[in-house]
């Protein structure tokens, strides 16, 4: 396992890789739907966002090749999002090739190496499809054919003398590639007189603390300017990995030459080349062998093998000075020969696990780890159901064999009831004869006076029968209630699965934008359904990040707002009745009302006179591709974020609010059911038809007389405690034949605090838990509907979505009541 697979790793490492089989399964399979229809906006949003997040995702767990990759594929993405660019046969053909590529990316990380095949042909044509990059593929593709050509060409030779090396004038370093918007932001960030520089410095492996050169150099030139790049990230140069070449990315007043004096460190440093970065170019004619030792030394980290894109020499891993150069020799042809030559056996090598590799992956996308006390816990649970079935086998043994009894005893009774009406005439001739009827009345209760208690001892046994059945009744029902509460509970894990992403994206980001954060998370052990989970990482992560770079300010901002120079970012989880609330809080510039206003006139979402509440800005921001980004980048810009928030949550059944204060912070707040399965409802009747209502969702219920009613504006609306709140009609809403009108009726008030509206109904059933139900087939959209219901007679009860009846029913009413009017 390489060191990026450690241990520490390894079930975040899972997560993401399940995460991005779904993205990449999600990219294909709508590529797909645009090929038949280029007018399917909806997936065309939808594949966007899949690279987006697989974009920012692999960013976060550092497989860049994988993100820069992405990066380029949604860049054409964005060309067709913006019907820029038409969707064809090469189109399709190119980003399914392009998906291919990602996926192979992800095999090579997942078996512990990294991809190494040369893309440049995929990345010129899609830099083909984007008109303002149309010159980068180009220059990239040329500077890769002499790297390509050098590699036969190049030989192993004894280990570098550091002097030599620092004298050769052939000796030049190649500078690393950067997009054209990674460059004009780059540009962007100098300051007044301040010039765009990139100082190329290679440092002589032979120092004892070669591994720190890196971060001497950085400490050194930002003496003279501001560090804004390294390549590699300036993460990745504190680690305990020596980096041969090292490119800094440098906003200064000061020329070259003094530039190069001051990133020059004697014994650290061999070759120090300033360039200055006027125009966008993709890099530096240069020596291509010193390319691809540039581009092979910080690769080798990661991969499980030395590089194949640089013979091995002896200088790699043993000192030069412990051999002879002979000796040296021929150890590099050596290593040379057992690595470099073999290469169709490599290609071999790595199309055998790929389906294996799959296959695993797939397998491990539906474990799902319990403690096994939970496991335990069932086991005693389905023993007591055990017992309690075989107490309703011997009952029902019982009942059986009373129920024969009982057969026996009614035709016993019909006998001798039989026996008496056939005798009766006989009792009446005696009678005429004048016999005494004392004396016959005492003849029939001897014969047939039984028959009144002939079924005493069966009603004591059927008695007994039934307080039997009552008794396992309730056991069966105590056990079922434990049995389900045990079964949720092994579908709740902890969200810790989901915040113990966070810190290291944070982390990552702040380096980025050069602010300081400090994480703190709160309620990490809180539980909720799996289910939920895994729909849940991408809203917070769009929230997170949204912090990060729209909310907290950099360190000279806030010291200038008389705040501490470190900003803080709250993620809290908590329990609150059957529901989970989930908070991400920052204390930074807050939402700027008027910057927000500004944009949505800019985008024609508002008419320019219009003035905006501080609700009506929180609102905006969460309209489909709305951003106040200044420009776009890794991070934000392209407006993709809280939009695909508020839709993700609303599928989860939750629901989202913003509280923001400008100058003081911003505040998510997310509230989700515990779980999707099973859910509490209130039973409603209206009509003859049942419906549920999510005891989630329900503030209150009331009787109240039809007469308390009033309407305005063709609203009907109520009175509660001195609020107004608006009346639906359910039976309007599903146009179900209201019934007889009386004096009184039903209003059951649901929503948020901030939202409600009344439901009027016809009756209150009850509370009882509810097993939802997906609707499949013409009934998936049906509006104000969230699944369906069997009870306990056996009957359908249809599941009302509140959200959807907030949004809907007043539409609705508004119509049904101009028609009635107008009918009137």
């Amino acid at each position: 396992m390489s060191d990026y697979l450690d241990p520490n790793n390894e079930e975040l490492l899972k997560d993401f890789f399940a995460e991005a089989e779904q993205q990449v399964e999600q990219l294909e399979s709508n590529i797909l739907v645009i090929e038949n229809d280029p007018s399917n906006h909806e997936a065309i949003d939808e594949i966007f966002r899949a690279a987006h997040t697989l974009k920012g995702g692999s960013a976060t767990v550092e497989m860049m090749e994988l993100s820069h990759f992405t990066h380029v594929v949604e860049d054409v993405l964005d060309e067709i999002r913006s019907d820029r660019l038409k969707v064809d046969e090469d189109v399709v053909d190119l980003l399914l090739t392009s998906i291919d590529v990602i996926k192979a990316m992800l095999e090579a990380r997942q078996n512990g190496s990294v991809y190494e095949e040369n893309i440049d042909s995929i990345v010129e044509k899609l830099h083909g499809y984007i008109p303002q990059n149309g010159g980068k593929a180009s220059a990239k593709a040329a500077k890769a054919k002499p790297a390509a050509a050098a590699k036969p060409a190049a030989a192993p030779a004894p280990a570098p003398q550091p002097a030599a090396a620092a004298s050769a004038p052939s000796e030049v370093l190649v500078l690393p590639d950067i997009t054209e918007d990674e460059f004009t932001e780059l540009k962007q960030t100098c300051e007044g007189k301040q010039k765009l520089w990139c100082i190329a410095v290679k440092f002589d492996e032979n120092n004892p603390m070669n591994t720190v050169g890196g971060i001497q150099v950085f400490a050194a030139l930002k003496n003279v300017g501001n560090v804004l790049k390294t390549v590699p990230d300036f993460d990745a140069l504190y680690e305990d990995q020596f980096y041969e070449n090292v490119f800094y990315y440098l906003a200064t007043e000061a020329e070259g030459a003094e530039i190069e004096d001051c990133a020059f460190l004697s014994d650290v440093t061999l070759i120090t080349d300033a360039h200055l970065l006027e125009d966008y170019t993709t890099g530096t004619a240069a020596d291509p062998s010193v390319a691809s030792a540039a581009a092979a030394k910080p690769a080798a980290k990661p991969a499980p093998a030395p590089a194949a894109s640089a013979p091995i020499t002896p200088s790699d891993d043993v000192p030069a000075g412990n051999m002879t150069s002979e000796q040296s020799e021929l150890l590099g042809d050596i290593l040379n020969d057992n690595v470099l030559k073999p290469e169709p056996k490599k290609e071999e090598k790595k199309a055998e696990p790929k389906k294996e590799g799959t296959a695993a992956h797939a397998q491990q996308s539906s474990i799902l780890r319990v403690d096994s006390r939970r496991i335990d816990n069932l086991l005693n649970l389905v023993s007591e159901a055990v017992i309690n079935k075989a107490s309703f086998n011997q009952l029902a043994m019982q009942n059986a064999a009373e129920l024969s009894h009982f057969q026996s005893i009614e035709a016993e009774y019909k006998e001798r009831l039989h026996n008496l009406f056939d005798k009766l005439p006989d009792y009446m001739e005696q009678i005429k004869d004048g016999i005494p009827s004392v004396e016959i009345r005492k003849t029939i209760l001897k014969e047939y006076g039984s028959l009144s208690n002939i079924f005493d001892e069966y009603e004591s046994e059927a008695k007994s029968i039934s307080g039997k059945f009552r008794s396992y009744t309730q056991n069966l029902g105590t056990i079922a209630g434990d049995l389900q509460e045990g079964v949720m509970k092994i579908r709740m894990v902890p969200i810790n699965q989901i915040f113990s992403r966070f810190p290291r994206v944070v982390r990552d980001l702040q380096r980025d934008l050069n602010k300081k954060i400090d994480l703190v998370i709160e309620g990490e052990d809180t539980e909720l359904d799996k289910s939920v989970v895994e729909d849940l990482l991408d809203p917070i992560m769009h929230c997170v990040r949204n912090s990060v770079d729209h909310g907290i300010e950099t360190p000279e901002v806030r010291i200038a707002a008389g705040k501490p120079e470190t900003g803080t970012i709250l993620l809290k989880a908590s329990n609150e009745g059957n529901q989970i609330v989930i908070e991400i809080k920052d204390d930074g510039a807050g939402i700027d009302v008027e910057k927000v206003r500004k944009k949505a006139v800019e985008r024609g979402l508002i008419h320019p006179d219009k003035a905006v509440t501080e609700q009506d800005a929180f609102n905006l921001i969460m309209q489909p591709g709305f951003s106040t980004a200044e420009k776009i980048s890794n991070i934000s810009g392209r407006g993709v974020g809280l939009d695909v928030v508020k839709t993700m949550i609303n599928n989860l059944k939750g629901t989202i609010s913003i509280n923001s204060a400008k100058g003081k912070g911003t505040s998510f707040i997310i509230k989700l059911p515990l779980t999707l399965a099973i859910i509490q409802g209130l039973l409603v009747r209206v009509g003859k038809e049942v419906y549920s209502i999510p005891i989630a969702n329900v503030i209150e219920s009331q009787c109240i007389n039809i007469s308390e009613i009033n309407h305005i504006d063709n609203y009907e609306i109520m009175n509660v405690r001195n609020e107004v709140i608006s009346v639906l009609r359910l039976s309007r809403l599903f146009g179900i034949a209201e019934s007889v009108q009386t004096d009184e009726c039903y209003i059951v008030i649901v929503g948020t605090q901030e939202k409600k509206i009344g439901v009027m109904v016809d009756a209150l059933i009850g509370e009882e838990d509810v097993v939802i139900k997906p609707l499949k087939d013409q009934f998936t959209n049906s509006p104000g509907i969230a699944g369906a219901s069997i009870l306990g007679d056996g009957s359908v009860s249809l599941i009302i979505d509140v959200g959807q009846l907030l949004e809907l029913g007043v539409k609705q009413e508004l119509l049904a009541q101009a028609q009635a009017q107008y009918v009137q």
